[in-house]
């Protein structure tokens, strides 16, 4: 009897090893891999259907090819590093930023406290061991919505509204002021930013100014409040070329057309290069030639002429023909 409880007592013993062994092996097969757990913070929102909607479908870009997703959006400067901690606690090994004012503090934490996470930050100029920086091309926006409003115009006036005084909006000005004056040296520029990326309400109010001074063709550029240019233009019967797709749902009979400026294509590349080893130090510029910034589907009766011009001013965008003075 003492020999058959010795026997029973081994046999348990060996099933207990036997289905630890298991355990750790299927523990072993479903750890996630941190190269395929992806997050995104954004300083706007994704409902803003400019900047950070286009940054969103990024991400699920990324999320088709296999990668877990997650996405924080409404976060200022001063909430990122929690935003970040969160992320890394969570196993995430790959972080995009969607904002240059995230710029400082990526550098400084990728480098000192998440230096086994990849940080990809969007028009950046930084670049680290574990940060790489793709440079959207803002200028080649604006120089397209300028050229085109100059063809457009009726009143010789056109009108550029950005949001905050940022590199990517003032950059955007500059594009916008040399493609209007590339279609018509005389035409007169009238150029302002409101100092917000979401007050729609005092977008509304300078876009209104504007029509008041002869403008008859508004061009936003300040993603959420962008929404409020377009509906100045609405409300007072002149001409809007959107900066994003579905800006038109607000301004029915004044939208054009939106120059897309399609950052979800940066970000699927980025992941992309990341997952195959091959990402080079060099910021990397992402517009007109990357198929990122280009004319999206016109809204309103446009001549042929006037389509043809600004394909013909895109494609030289594309192929470096023209280039845009940041000086």
């Amino acid at each position: 009897m003492k020999q058959t409880w010795i026997k029973l007592l081994a046999l348990s013993l060996v099933l207990v090893l036997a289905i630890g062994v298991i355990a750790a092996c299927d523990s072993g097969a479903k750890k996630e891999d941190p190269k395929k757990k992806v997050a995104l913070i954004m300083e706007g929102a994704v409902s803003d259907m400019s900047w950070n909607a286009t940054a969103y479908e990024g991400l699920k870009k990324i999320e088709a090819l296999g990668a877990q997703i997650g996405h924080t959006e409404n976060t200022p400067v001063s909430d990122a590093a929690e935003a970040i901690r969160t992320y890394a606690d969570d196993g995430y090994g790959v972080i995009f930023m969607s904002s240059s004012s995230y710029q400082d503090l990526a550098l400084e934490l990728a480098t000192e406290k998440y230096p086994d996470i990849q940080f990809f930050l969007i028009n950046s100029q930084v670049t680290g061991e574990n940060v790489r920086s793709f440079a959207i091309q803002d200028a080649e926006q604006g120089y397209l919505m300028g050229a085109l409003a100059a063809l457009l115009t009726q009143t010789g006036t056109v009108g550029y509204i950005g949001g905050l005084e940022i590199a990517p909006i003032l950059n955007g000005a500059k594009g916008f002021e040399q493609g209007a004056k590339y279609v018509n040296p005389d035409i007169k520029i009238v150029s302002q930013n409101t100092g917000s990326m979401d007050d729609v309400g005092a977008a509304k109010e300078l876009g209104k100014a504007f029509v008041a001074q002869g403008v008859d063709v508004l061009c936003p550029m300040a993603n959420q409040a962008s929404l409020g240019v377009m509906e100045a233009a609405e409300e007072t019967g002149v001409m809007a070329i959107g900066s994003g797709l579905n800006q038109e749902t607000v301004a029915p009979n004044a939208a054009v057309v939106a120059i897309v400026k399609d950052t979800s294509i940066a970000y699927e590349a980025a992941y992309k290069s990341f997952l195959e080893g091959d990402m080079p130090m060099e910021v990397l510029p992402m517009g007109a030639a990357q198929g990122v910034v280009f004319v999206g589907d016109y809204y309103q009766e446009v001549s042929q002429d006037i389509k043809d011009q600004i394909d013909a001013i895109q494609k030289k965008l594309a192929s470096g023909e023209i280039k845009v003075d940041l000086g």
